[in-house]
């Protein structure tokens, strides 16, 4: 009975470091996918590699300006001797200090960008602002004050239909960016006011 219950641990063990051997070779295989952003790893030439949940701000800067991460912050690191470094932390706990915090890189005809903080409202549009002339995207309609959205539509004719709608609680003057005609309205203008919460459709 004894060496067959020993037989029987000495089994187990074995059996334990075999399932062992396979989790480690298992993960080190599917490593990449593991660590962020996954398969995105090399068209980045960057990955995270420790995240951390803030108790407290840190500060950041870089080509985007200075400010503060919040709630959130993940080190990262570049493996490509292109790969851009656009945000670091600044001095904070020690192993975030000079760490990239956004990374980015040029990929084919594009370009892919990391950004591994929640950043602060004025950071976060630099960032926007950053993305929108490196991709050379020029608005259809042109700008609308905050609170105000407009969507494009294509109309059975081919031409543009936009949708506007006044989210904030006051009315909203809007400069056109030619004179177009207002359907609900039935005019055409080159300037208008949405009321509360109001909706417009515009074309040409």
């Amino acid at each position: 009975m004894k060496s067959a219950r020993e037989a029987g641990r000495v089994a187990g063990v074995l059996l334990l470091l075999q399932m062992l051997i396979s989790a480690a070779v298992n993960f080190a295989l599917l490593e990449p996918i593991f660590r962020q952003p996954g398969y995105l790893v090399d068209a980045l030439g960057g990955r995270v590699e420790q995240y951390y949940a803030l108790e407290r701000d840190f500060p950041v800067a870089g080509a985007w300006g200075n400010g503060q991460a919040t709630v959130w912050a993940e080190q990262l690191k570049t493996s490509l001797p292109d790969a851009q470094v656009l945000l670091r932390y600044g001095k904070s706990n020690g192993w975030l200090d000079d760490q990239p915090a956004v990374i980015t890189q040029t990929y084919g005809k594009g370009r892919i960008t990391y950004i591994g903080a929640v950043l602060d409202d004025t950071l976060t549009a630099a960032a926007t602002d950053w993305m929108i002339q490196t991709s050379g995207i020029k608005p259809v309609f042109g700008a609308v004050p905050d609170g105000v959205e407009v969507s494009r539509r294509r109309g059975n004719n081919n031409k543009d239909v936009f949708v506007m709608i006044n989210f904030a609680a006051e009315p909203k003057k809007i400069t056109l960016p030619r004179t177009m005609k207002l359907l609900l309205q039935g005019k055409q203008a080159d300037s208008m006011e949405l009321p509360q919460y109001g909706v417009e459709v515009l074309t040409e």
